[in-house]
């Protein structure tokens, strides 16, 4: 069973015709005939499961759409109609699909988005490294920047957000637990922390808290800030309830060893290749960047000092 487009590429009557071109057609036209270029590039004796089906044990060649089907514990003419996007797919079918064809990441999350459903989210590392390139960049920035984990784990720093954030140096420091816990290093440098700094992360923890519920580094940081009796009431006490992506590309006012009261833009770069990392660069709204003293920049305040 073809598709409206032929296999060919021939797409319809030409200009004045009664039918679209092919190059007037949307992109997902072309999904049956590429589920087909999948099928045909599948090696029958990589695929798991062949062994288990006895009227296709001897056969080689290509993945046909009744092998698909059986596979799949589905009807063949059934298969035939969802691969041309003609039949209901459940999202379970569709993780079979990509697991039996050997998709890729990319190419099953196109199949998703054809057959309806959203893509799984990507496999994130526990504690992802930082690969080098990345750290390249980091210490090329000329603001105070950092990578992070998607738990708000500091992962590395480079000198100037050294300098701007002393308790960035502490090893295991969190910036969500930094920064919400009571008369922390880190807390005291947001000025109208109450407004301008306290709601933006307990609405992003309370995403986190639902979104990601079977992480247990993300829920242990939650547990951990709402430890603080001040934010169990702001993050009880919302009557909006209100949930955050992230609050990046926010302006904020903090107060930096080297410069004082400052507006602080706090902006963040996510890498498509790396999904469990991001970047968060802090770049200054109305002064400019001094020159970093000569030496080392000073220490954390001790943890024990500040609970």
């Amino acid at each position: 069973m073809e598709s409206a487009v032929g296999s060919d590429g021939a797409g319809g009557a030409g200009p004045g015709g009664g039918e679209m071109g092919r190059a007037e057609l949307p992109p997902q036209s072309d999904m049956p005939k590429i589920m087909r270029t999948w099928r045909a590039r599948r090696n029958l004796d990589d695929i798991p499961g062949m062994g288990a089906l006895p009227r296709h044990r001897h056969r080689r060649g290509q993945l046909t759409q009744a092998i698909m089907a059986d596979l799949l514990g589905v009807d063949e003419r059934h298969y035939r109609r969802l691969e041309h996007g003609e039949g209901r797919i459940s999202k379970d079918l569709v993780k079979d699909c990509a697991r039996i064809l050997g998709l890729n990441p990319a190419e099953a999350s196109a199949l998703y988005v054809w057959s309806g459903h959203q893509p799984p989210r990507a496999v994130v590392p526990e504690q992802p490294d930082v690969p080098d390139d990345l750290l390249g960049m980091l210490h090329r920035i000329g603001h105070g920047a950092y990578w992070s984990d998607d738990t708000y784990a500091v992962l590395a720093y480079n000198r100037r957000a050294a300098w701007h954030w002393p308790w960035m140096q502490r090893a295991g420091a969190n910036i969500m637990e930094e920064l919400l816990a009571p008369s922390s290093q880190g807390r005291e440098q947001c000025r109208q922390w109450e407004t301008h700094w306290a709601p933006y992360m307990v609405a992003e923890l309370r995403r986190s808290a639902v979104v990601d519920r079977d992480n247990d580094r993300i829920q242990q940081v939650v547990r951990r800030v709402r430890r603080s009796a001040e934010v169990r009431g702001l993050w009880d006490g919302d009557e909006r309830a209100e949930m955050s992506l992230h609050p990046y590309a926010t302006v904020r006012p903090m107060v930096l060893p080297l410069t004082g009261a400052v507006q602080v833009s706090v902006q963040a770069l996510a890498p498509l290749a790396h999904p469990g990392l991001r970047m968060i660069v802090g770049i200054p709204v109305d002064f400019t960047e001094p020159e970093l003293p000569q030496g080392p920049p000073p220490p954390p305040r001790p943890a024990d000092a500040e609970r």
